[in-house]
């Protein structure tokens, strides 16, 4: 049976566990089902959505990064990898299996490693090309965040276990919704039988007439 990513899990309580995660790291997360439909999203960075999503080339770069993740995400089973788009920024991806298949996957991201970090004259410089309001593109530069590459690790660390918490979460109510399901199919073959009986017993009492 294929699973939704939805049926497994309580999206409301993650949507409130990754908010928490946010306020921590400062790091965008996000997970997207199969079919690319955001199911939970917390700290979408300006410089994304305001800028580099808005404009045809830049969206663009945005569009190969995500067909370069969802090319490579069955290498990482259990496991996140990064990728830097060309706007510059860095993100992580990890796909989301359950009972064998491929259900959703998770992104975190939209950060600088600070010994990458690229020179602001170049964000500038695009800011003129693509015909962004410079000085509120670079205040949204500004707000991206930055991690060692240590930091970065432990981040790495953090969102593994949270995904393996989640994992856990959705086994759990796998099994109560097998069990539910059983208990259900028993009551239902219990109905099944019952009436089976009764329709014998209503048959031998009309054939045997008045003799009981």
């Amino acid at each position: 049976m294929k699973y939704r990513f939805s049926q497994l899990f309580d999206i409301k309580q993650i949507q409130t566990l990754m908010e928490s995660y946010n306020k921590v790291t400062g790091l965008l997360s996000a997970i997207l089902d199969t079919n690319e439909k955001v199911l939970v999203a917390v700290g979408w960075q300006d410089i994304c959505v305001r800028f580099h999503r808005q404009h045809p080339v830049t969206l663009a770069r945005c569009k190969e990064s995500e067909a370069f993740i969802k090319k490579h995400l069955h290498e990482y089973e259990g496991r996140f990898f990064e990728y830097q788009c060309k706007n510059g920024l860095w993100d992580m991806a990890m796909p989301i299996f359950f009972d064998g298949g491929h259900i959703a996957t998770f992104f975190f991201g939209q950060c600088f490693y600070e010994d990458d970090k690229p020179e602001s004259e170049i964000f500038r410089r695009q800011a003129r090309e693509f015909g962004f309001d410079e000085a509120r593109y670079l205040e949204a530069l500004e707000r991206v965040p930055t991690y060692s590459r240590e930091q970065m690790r432990n981040a790495l660390e953090l969102y593994t276990n949270l995904m393996n918490i989640i994992t856990e979460m959705g086994i759990k109510k796998l099994k109560l919704m097998q069990e539910i399901e059983a208990r259900e199919r028993v009551h239902r073959n219990m109905k099944e039988s019952r009436a089976y009986t009764d329709r014998i017993l209503t048959c031998i009492l009309e054939e045997g007439g008045g003799d009981f």
